[in-house]
């Protein structure tokens, strides 16, 4: 589905995204990249900073907790977190000073970890240095890790498992975890294993494949023109990760796109019950229920993507559209003002619109 795109400054630093940031979709990315003064670009040569998302783990890091990027970088510096990135976009808080008393290479030493381990583990946010010091619970979190590396689990696995567990608030030397004979890193507990997260984790018992591998593998079968695979793997991934709402409404448009309309209005269902202020699936639910002739309904969709997204500007201008089909101008105006407000691309014809909208009113006020 076809949405605008906000203005950008050549002048900005170009970020290139390795992977994707959970919960987010393209258009928020790309308009959030925008607010905050940079531009998201596929192209590594043109980057000035890389982001190593934390899905990226899988693909980015050996078994043995060295970085494989496949690529060269201009400096070490150009390298940054998915945390660090967030941080740049609002989305996370910036890293603080706090009590951080250990240098890398204390660390490295009392965890039986390389200065490359320890580069990867801060690099995807399982260690939070701050200006190259650490601090204790940095030091309980990379002894953690030592001792599961020690024990065969593989640097993915440990990274998979410490950023499940940091969503729950706890740490990945708080509870005994351990592998798992399918090579799982797992909490231990009597009589067998648990999930990290309840979800993520342990998706298929044996199996290899997790949900960001399953996303993955439905973004280049979508990419591909494949959507029949597109629709198989999605619907895996949203099985394997229970709470980002991205998969569902992937999954929905890929559903859309096979003609599939009453599947896909489930799937924007599913993303929003998993992110009820999730814009981009209220706004496509909308131009689902357009499509199929249901406009009072389309235009509460749209209402609620632009009230979860007060800057979303193709919701301001579908929804006025509607209105104005309705002859609900004096309702319209107001939308087309804010849009020309954003000074976005459609300015010009929210400008336009809103001129025919006032002659509309003038002409019923002077037939009244």
């Amino acid at each position: 589905m076809t949405q605008s795109r906000p203005k950008t400054n050549a002048s900005w630093p170009k970020i290139c995204l390795i992977s994707r940031l959970r919960g987010l979709t393209q258009r928020r990315l790309t308009a959030l990249a925008a607010a905050n003064g940079l531009t998201l670009t596929r192209r590594l040569s043109a980057a000035r900073f890389v982001v190593l998302a934390h899905a990226s783990a899988g693909a980015m890091v050996s078994d043995a907790g060295e970085l494989r990027l496949g690529f060269r970088i201009e400096a070490p510096s150009s390298l940054l977190s998915e945390r660090t990135f967030r941080a740049m976009l609002g989305l996370a808080p910036s890293a603080r000073a706090g009590e951080r008393a250990y240098s890398a290479e204390e660390v490295a030493r009392h965890a039986r970890l390389t200065a490359a381990q320890m580069r990867t583990l801060s690099l995807f946010d399982v260690l939070s240095p701050c200006e190259d010091a650490f601090s204790y619970a940095d030091l309980a979190t990379a002894r953690a890790v030592g001792k599961l590396f020690a024990a065969g689990a593989r640097f993915p696995r440990i990274i998979a498992a410490a950023l499940a567990l940091g969503e729950k608030g706890e740490l990945l030397s708080s509870v005994r975890l351990a592998q798992a004979p399918w090579g799982e890193v797992v909490r231990a507990v009597e009589g067998g294993w648990a999930r990290c997260d309840g979800q993520l984790l342990l998706p298929l018992e044996g199996q290899e494949i997790d949900a960001d591998e399953a996303f993955a593998r439905a973004a280049a079968s979508e990419g591909a023109g494949d959507l029949e695979s597109a629709r198989r793997w999605y619907e895996l991934a949203a099985r394997l990760d229970g709470a980002d709402a991205v998969i569902p409404f992937n999954l929905g448009n890929v559903l859309d796109e096979l003609g599939l309309v009453r599947q896909a209005e489930i799937a924007y269902r599913q993303a929003i019950a998993r992110a009820p202020d999730f814009a981009d699936a209220w706004f496509n639910l909308g131009v689902l229920k357009e499509k199929t002739g249901r406009e009072a309904d389309a235009l509460s969709s749209y209402q609620k993507a632009f009230e979860a997204e007060p800057s979303y500007a193709d919701a301001l201008h579908n929804a006025a559209l509607l209105l104005i089909h309705g002859r609900r101008f004096a309702e319209a105006v107001p939308l087309l003002e804010r849009i020309v407000a954003l000074s976005q691309a459609g300015a010009r014809e929210a400008r336009r619109l809103a001129q025919l909208c006032r002659m509309e009113l003038k002409r019923e006020a002077e037939q009244a």
